[in-house]
């Protein structure tokens, strides 16, 4: 992505900008700058000032906030392709998390300023803008519900048949290794641990770097899934009257 019209063939790839008109992403394309970061490399950090929107293309991000004894937690694991910490660009406020490379990072860097003044000018991605940011909150009131109503191995579980049923195998590989797992569902490694052995008796095998669900019907009834609360939103969109 080294020129504006690849650039622009990127940002159509983007849910946040692919029904946009031809002249806003053009506008877009001119500005946004291509970045890579290497393993263990910060995109940002807490408290930093957002300058751009970071779109993720390639590679594993991790959101993460620390204490004030420096303990990290993981927040949020990102994968392309995905735009993040929004609020932030929008309101310009300081991020509250911190972003750091897994793996090896793909971004494009989208001006804050230049965003803001489109979503001033353009109301389609003003209401898409909302629409999104309304679809994260509603992902962070369903994190908050399920590690306040389920245990350990059922938010494991809720996880795999999240993996599973965006595929189309009761066997997959694992996206990240256990431990970025854990800390994802705010679990030790023991808890971990221990949250495997009692799915294995729920007809889960979960080996170093895969996982085999053998009736995904009894996992669903010992994670007491909700219609609800666990549905997969994955497209976006606000109501109009039109």
């Amino acid at each position: 992505m080294q020129n504006p019209s690849d650039i622009e063939l990127a940002l159509r790839r983007v849910p946040l900008f692919c029904d946009l008109s031809a002249g806003v992403l053009k506008a877009l394309s001119q500005e946004a700058v291509p970045a890579s970061y290497g393993p263990k490399n910060f995109l940002f950090k807490a408290s930093d000032k957002p300058d751009h929107l970071h779109v993720l293309f390639d590679g594993t991000v991790k959101m993460t906030t620390s204490s004030l004894d420096g303990r990290e937690t993981i927040i949020e694991l990102l994968q392309p392709v995905d735009c993040f910490l929004m609020a932030a660009v929008l309101t310009s406020k300081p991020y509250l998390m911190s972003a750091q490379a897994i793996t090896d990072v793909e971004v494009l860097l989208v001006p804050s300023a230049l965003l803001r003044q489109l979503v001033s000018d353009e109301s389609q991605l003003a209401l898409t803008m909302v629409a999104s940011l309304a679809n994260q909150y509603r992902q962070m009131v369903r994190h908050v519900k399920d590690l306040r109503l389920r245990t350990a191995a059922q938010r494991l579980g809720i996880y795999l048949l999240g993996l599973v049923e965006k595929g189309d195998s009761n066997t997959l590989a694992l996206p990240f290794v256990k431990k970025l797992i854990a800390a994802r569902l705010h679990m030790t490694p023991e808890s971990m641990s221990r949250a495997i052995v009692t799915l294995r008796n729920e007809g889960v095998d979960v080996t170093e770097d895969e996982v085999h669900i053998h009736d995904i019907d009894a996992l669903r009834r010992f994670c007491k899934v909700d219609n609800i609360l666990d549905e997969l939103e994955e497209e976006f969109f606000v109501l109009t009257d039109r």
